[in-house]
């Protein structure tokens, strides 16, 4: 694999990383889904994984159904190509939401982040470019619950 090439890898394999964040938060839940391979995965902490593109297609559906506003803010990218078909790589995420109305000029209140953590990422390239193979979520903080 030539420099120019590794590079390429690397820079598909991150847009990807800020589309999953971009998509999540405008509840494109078809744009979403096409993140993934036909058979990549989704894990987060307190929830079994979400494998292939029914399962992921039908957990952001629910989460867009919920009328949540959310904004995933990703940092921190870091993705190496393996060879020619495969990467891996990771990036941090801080994710602030809310249900509460909004005000007359559209903006909601802010409250302190409800996720703090890591993606643990693996790509693959498929016969539609890269995609998500796996994205896994260690969260490090969240709010404690209240009393």
């Amino acid at each position: 694999m030539t420099e120019l090439e590794r590079m390429l890898i690397e820079h598909a394999c991150q847009k990807l990383q800020m589309l999953y964040a971009v998509h999540a938060d405008r509840s494109e839940v078809e744009a979403f889904t096409q993140l993934f391979a036909p058979d990549g995965s989704v894990e987060v902490p307190e929830a079994p994984a979400f494998v292939g593109h029914e399962a992921i297609r039908a957990s952001m559906q629910a989460l867009a159904d919920q009328g949540v506003t959310m904004r995933h803010v990703m940092t921190n990218p870091v993705v190496h190509a393996i060879d020619a078909d495969r990467a891996a790589g990771s990036c941090y995420l801080t994710v602030y939401n809310s249900a509460a109305e909004p005000d007359a000029a559209g903006v909601r209140p802010v409250a302190p982040p409800a996720t703090v953590g890591e993606y643990a990422d693996t790509f693959r390239r498929t016969p539609d470019g890269w995609r998500f193979q796996s994205r896994v979520l260690t969260r490090v903080f969240r709010p404690r619950p209240a009393p």
